[in-house]
């Protein structure tokens, strides 16, 4: 025989959910619609307290006491806006009135106790994340506060090295000013001869008697060696010609005569005259140590690609009086171009080069020819 709601009638299942009276022989079923009990709350209550439910109708049966765990049915009309506890189903109208303590549910106090152990986590959780933030904090204050004081010193350095630099500079400066004051009006002249500075005189005097010297062969200035500096310093100030005369044994003897102040040369600097205009000066480069077979057009093609193929230049390949192991060239092209040429990266390996300087051959004959 089926079970039976016992404020309705209807049948109940074993499977569906329902309240059992647990007052002595009553043992009468309801279902939760008639209790007016939802099943989130029904699944809320504790086994003890289904075992320990009361019917309404048991409840009527015993004496008023105010008991507010006791389940009666109240009237539908009177809302009393309390927790969806198993107290809803009792009145507390008469009989003693009791705190809120006794109108909780073991299920809620189960869930304050997990809020508020939660909010103890969280309330942890949020000071060692403060801690560990003013730590961080700190730490950066430190490492700010040392860059400052390291940016400190290294602008203090850097005044004082800007204070040197400018002292240098301004005794550069002096000194440069001396040294133009210093400068005699008069240039000394640009070229010697390999002759004129092998045997200029090195003493006080005036007479200097030197080896005859062939003054024929040579057309190709020489290339002065560091021991020879202090000699080339002698001809700075003045320019020497000397006399050769010959006497009876053989040696010839220099007199040096005054300088000859030479004549100042001006430049000029109309940038706006088109009608006529200036060429720029020449300089001739001379290469040798090439390869035997090096062609006039090979050097000319490698000028060009560095100087530029509107360039205008002369290339020149000398022919040796004796047999060589190389060609030599001579190569004339303006002073921008022969700033180019003259570097090492120019040319290849062991190829060697220098200025070619053009010397005027004397119509003088010597004595003794």
């Amino acid at each position: 025989m089926p079970n039976r709601c016992g404020a309705c009638g209807s049948a109940i299942a074993e499977s569906d959910d329902c309240m059992e009276c647990s007052y002595g022989k009553c043992k009468k079923k309801y279902d939760l619609a008639c209790l007016d009990i939802n099943i989130i709350t029904f699944k809320s209550y504790s086994m003890s307290f289904k075992k320990n439910w009361v019917c309404p109708e048991c409840v009527s049966l015993k004496p008023k006491v105010g008991n507010s765990e006791t389940p009666v049915r109240i009237n539908p009309d009177f809302k009393i806006y309390t927790a969806n506890t198993p107290t809803n189903n009792v009145t507390i109208q008469r009989g003693s009135q009791r705190g809120s303590q006794a109108d909780l549910s073991p299920t809620i106090m189960n869930n304050d106790s997990t809020l508020l152990e939660e909010l103890r986590e969280f309330r942890a959780d949020m000071v060692a994340r403060m801690d560990s933030q003013a730590k961080a904090i700190s730490l950066l204050l430190n490492q700010f506060s040392q860059t400052k004081t390291e940016l400190d010193n290294i602008v203090q350095i850097m005044r004082v090295l800007e204070e040197k630099v400018d002292a240098k500079l301004s005794q550069d400066k002096q000194i440069q000013n001396t040294i133009i004051h210093e400068i005699p009006d008069n240039p000394p002249s640009s070229t010697s001869t390999f002759a004129e500075v092998a045997y200029q005189p090195t003493g006080s005097s005036k007479n200097t008697y030197a080896k005859k010297v062939n003054k024929g062969g040579a057309t190709k200035s020489a290339l002065l060696a560091e021991n020879t500096a202090s000699i080339t310093l002698l001809a700075v100030d003045e320019v020497k010609k000397a006399e050769m005369e010959e006497n009876e044994s053989g040696w010839t003897t220099v007199r040096n005569k005054k300088s000859r102040q030479l004549k100042e040369v001006n430049v000029g600097t109309n940038k706006e005259l088109t009608a006529i205009q200036a060429t720029e000066r020449k300089k001739h480069l001379h290469v040798w140590r090439l390869h035997p077979d090096t062609t006039l057009e090979a050097v000319t093609d490698h000028v060009k690609s560095i100087c530029g193929p509107e360039s205008v230049f002369k290339v020149d390949k000398i022919k040796h009086k004796t047999e060589r192991d190389y060609s030599s060239f001579i190569i004339g092209v303006s002073e921008h171009c022969f700033a180019k040429l003259n570097q090492a990266e120019s040319w290849p390996m062991n190829v060697e080069f220098n200025e070619w300087i053009w010397f005027r051959k004397s119509t003088k004959r010597a004595p003794n020819e």
